[in-house]
């Protein structure tokens, strides 16, 4: 029950993530905005460790975990961050949604399971074609939108090593999810300063209300209880399993884009959506229950 609960809870967070991270730019650069998140986040959960009299980090042990959860903040949601300058929360979650492809075609050098059977090689060529009628959707992807997308598709990559790396690592190693949430910050955070005062230079800080609110609910929700939950996950389900969570999400966030934030959404870039989401259901097989991790 607590499973599944977490499983719910994380569909929620990655499918308000988007327009989250797109409202946050309001005010904040991108490189801003997600610096000041992770180290909001890791503060909190610091204290709450604390208070709380948990274990806190074991960097000698377990340095090699952080690092692998650490490719999942740094430098993927930095490229996340860029791309929503130019493309639509919707569009975000939409590419994101294309995360299990690239977790099957990385299985096998990662951790030597073979995930190509025929029917996810039909699920991928059928995602390629809804990427396709992406790119070729004038009415919603304009000129600065393909280099989001490209981002997004980087992401992706970087993600899929990220959780594959992180469930190896998690087979040989007893680590709390919280834990490994705050091991990734920490290793993350570094890269994130470096970035914002060598790359975008840091300039005085002017944050608006939008940028305010959606900083804190990316730092306790987005980070902290998100990232919490997803490694939860990763620990007691399949890795497929997991990766199954983005073909809901983009549906759920294209929606709430659409509510909430008046964004657009095309026949083609529906009919691109529609086939990724096809290719996502015959290539997870979506009609099966959750495989549980074996103790």
């Amino acid at each position: 029950m607590l499973v599944r609960f977490t499983y719910l809870l994380v569909i929620a967070i990655w499918a308000t993530t988007p327009l989250a991270i797109k409202l946050g730019g309001d005010s904040l650069t991108p490189i801003a905005g997600l610096t000041l998140r992770i180290a909001l986040a890791f503060m909190v959960g610091s204290l709450i460790c604390t208070i709380g009299g948990y274990a806190g980090l074991a960097i000698r042990r377990h340095w090699k975990l952080y690092a692998a959860a650490s490719i999942s903040l740094f430098p993927n949601m930095a490229l996340v961050y860029i791309a929503a300058q130019s493309i639509s929360s919707g569009l975000i979650a939409l590419l994101f949604g294309l995360t299990p492809f690239f977790t099957a075609v990385l299985a096998k050098p990662i951790l030597g399971e073979n995930m190509l059977q025929p029917r996810k090689l039909l699920g991928i060529g059928l995602a390629l074609g809804g990427l396709a009628c992406i790119f070729f959707d004038k009415a919603t992807v304009t000129a600065g939108s393909y280099l989001g997308i490209s981002l997004m598709l980087v992401s992706n990559c970087l993600f899929s090593v990220s959780a594959l790396w992180v469930k190896k690592l998690n087979a040989q190693m007893a680590v709390e999810p919280t834990e490994q949430a705050l091991g990734a910050m920490a290793f993350a955070l570094p890269g994130m300063a470096l970035s914002w005062i060598f790359w975008f230079g840091i300039e005085p800080l002017s944050v608006s209300s939008t940028s305010l609110g959606s900083l804190l609910y990316l730092s306790l929700f987005g980070s902290l209880v998100g990232f919490v939950a997803y490694y939860s996950l990763l620990k007691n389900l399949a890795v497929e399993t997991v990766s199954l969570i983005p073909f809901i999400t983009p549906i759920l966030a294209m929606a709430i884009g659409v509510l909430v934030a008046d964004e657009s959404v095309s026949l083609l870039m529906m009919a691109g959506a529609g086939l990724i989401l096809v290719a996502l259901a015959i290539h997870q097989n979506f009609w099966r229950a959750p495989k549980m991790v074996s103790p």
